[in-house]
C-alpha cells in the first residue's frame, strides 16, 4: 500500500471516530458521556496534530456536550463562575437513593446515575403520608419591617400568575407499621453520612409526626431565608450575575411564599467568604432574629454538587430537593461543645416535609443527609438547610424547584 493511501485511510479513521464521539455527545449529555470524553480524547487527538488537535478537536468536543463544566475536563480554568466546595455527598447519596424499588412497597422514582446536598394524628395521616392538601393561600395584607435585607411580601402588589401547587396525592404514603420500623425509616428515609450516626429514639417517626410544625397566619416576618455559600452557581450562570446563582433561586421562593401563601419572608442576600461562612451567617441570623422576633423558620437554601439530574414536576425540568440535618454526633458520641437543644424539633420539621414531598410531588426529593455537624441549626426549632441542584443543572431546573418546594412549606407550616 502506498503511503499516501495509508495516510488517507488514518484520516478517514480518525474522522469517523471524531464524528462517532461528536455525535454522541448530542445525544448523550450526562456524567458518563462528559467522563467517556474525557478518556477518548486522546485517541481522537492522536489523528490530529498541533493547531488543528488544540483548536478543533477541543471545540468540537466542547461544543457537543453541551454543558460548559465539560470544558474543565478539557483543561479551561473558568467553565462555571463558582465551584464551591459542596457539604453533603451529593453524588454518592444519589447513587445509593436511585437503587429503586425499596422494601414493604417503598417506591420512589429512580434518577440517573451521577458518578461523582405532618403534623397529623399519627393513625391515619401516618397511613396517608399527607392530609388534603390546599392549591394555595390567598397573599396576606401587611409589611415585614425592613432591615437592609431583601424582603418579600409586604406592599400591595399585583400577585404573579399561581405556580404550581398539588392538591391531590400522587406519590408514595406509608403504612403506620412502615414508619414505626427504625431500620424502615433510615433506609428509606435518610442518607447516613460516615461522619455520624443515628439512633432510633431520632428516627421515631410517632415523635417526628406528632410534633406540631405549623404556624398561625402573620402579617410579620415568619422566615428567615438565606444563604450560607451565596456565589453557588450553575451550568448556565452568567459570571457576576448574583440573580442566577442560588441567590436568584431564593428570590423566587420568596416570592412565591409572600405572594402566594402569603408567609412573609425575610431573604438575606448577602455572599459570606466561604472559609468562615458558617460563623459568619450566624452572626447575621442571631441578630436577625433579635430584631425580628417574628421568625419562626430558617432556611439555609444552597445549590449542591454532583451530576446533571431533572425530574418532571408539572411539566417542568425540576433540579431535585434534598433536605439536610447535623447531627452533633459522630459515631463514637456528641460532639463536644456542638450541641442543639432542637435536634429532634429539626428532623420533625424535615421529616414532615419530606413526606409531604413524597407524597404530592414524587420523585423531587432526595433522601436527607445526615452529618455531623450542626450548621447552625440550633437556633430555631424550625431550621432547616436545603440544597437544590447541582453546578450542572441550568437556573431554570433550579428556580423550577422552588414552586414544589414553596407549597410543601405551605402544607406543613399551615398544617395543610
Amino acid at each position: 500500500m502506498k503511503s499516501g493511501d495509508r495516510y488517507r485511510g488514518t484520516w478517514k479513521k480518525g474522522a469517523a471516530l471524531l464524528a462517532a464521539a461528536a455525535l454522541g455527545f448530542f445525544f448523550l449529555r450526562d456524567g458518563t458521556a462528559r467522563m467517556t470524553a474525557l478518556a477518548a480524547r486522546p485517541a481522537i487527538l492522536s489523528f490530529l496534530s498541533g493547531e488543528t488537535a488544540d483548536s478543533l478537536g477541543t471545540g468540537i468536543l466542547k461544543q457537543a456536550s453541551g454543558i460548559r463544566t465539560l470544558s474543565v475536563f478539557l483543561g479551561e480554568a473558568q467553565a462555571v463562575p463558582v465551584r464551591a466546595e459542596t457539604d453533603p455527598a451529593y453524588g454518592e447519596a444519589l447513587r445509593e437513593h436511585a437503587e429503586g424499588q425499596g422494601e414493604g412497597g417503598f417506591r420512589l422514582q429512580a434518577l440517573a446515575d451521577v458518578g461523582g446536598a405532618e403534623q397529623a394524628a399519627l393513625a391515619e395521616a401516618e397511613t396517608t403520608a399527607a392530609g388534603d392538601g390546599a392549591a394555595g393561600a390567598p397573599p396576606a395584607e401587611g409589611t415585614a419591617e425592613g432591615s437592609g435585607e431583601t424582603e418579600a411580601g409586604g406592599a400591595a402588589q399585583a400577585a404573579p400568575p399561581a405556580a404550581m401547587a398539588a392538591t391531590e396525592v400522587r406519590g408514595t404514603t406509608y403504612t403506620a407499621e412502615q414508619l414505626a420500623d427504625f431500620e424502615f425509616v433510615k433506609k428509606n428515609f435518610f442518607y447516613v453520612h460516615k461522619s455520624t450516626t443515628v439512633y432510633p429514639e431520632q428516627l421515631d417517626a410517632s415523635v417526628l409526626l406528632g410534633k406540631d410544625m405549623s404556624l398561625p397566619e402573620s402579617g410579620e416576618p415568619q422566615i428567615l431565608l438565606f444563604h450560607t455559600h451565596g456565589s453557588e452557581a450553575f451550568s448556565d450562570s452568567e459570571e457576576g450575575n448574583a440573580d442566577m446563582t442560588v441567590v436568584g433561586v431564593g428570590n423566587y421562593l420568596a416570592e412565591l411564599l409572600s405572594t402566594q401563601y402569603g408567609i412573609q419572608v425575610i431573604h438575606n442576600t448577602e455572599v459570606f467568604p466561604y472559609s468562615d461562612s458558617y460563623s459568619l451567617a450566624l452572626d447575621m441570623i442571631e441578630q436577625t432574629l433579635a430584631e425580628h422576633p417574628s421568625i419562626q423558620v430558617t432556611i439555609d437554601l444552597h445549590r449542591d454538587s454532583g451530576g446533571h439530574d431533572v425530574v418532571d414536576i408539572g411539566g417542568k425540568p425540576t433540579a431535585p430537593i434534598m433536605l439536610f440535618n447535623g447531627m452533633c454526633q459522630t459515631p463514637d458520641g456528641p460532639l463536644e461543645n456542638v450541641g442543639n437543644p432542637y435536634l429532634l424539633d429539626n428532623l420533625a420539621f424535615n421529616f414532615q416535609m419530606k413526606l409531604k414531598g413524597e407524597a404530592y410531588y414524587p420523585g423531587l426529593m432526595l433522601r436527607t443527609f445526615l452529618k455531623a455537624y450542626r450548621y447552625n441549626q440550633h437556633v430555631l426549632p424550625r431550621a432547616t438547610l436545603i440544597e437544590v441542584g447541582t453546578e450542572n443543572n441550568t437556573f431554570e431546573e433550579a428556580r423550577n424547584a422552588m414552586e414544589p418546594l414553596a407549597d410543601i412549606l405551605y402544607k406543613v407550616l399551615r398544617n395543610k
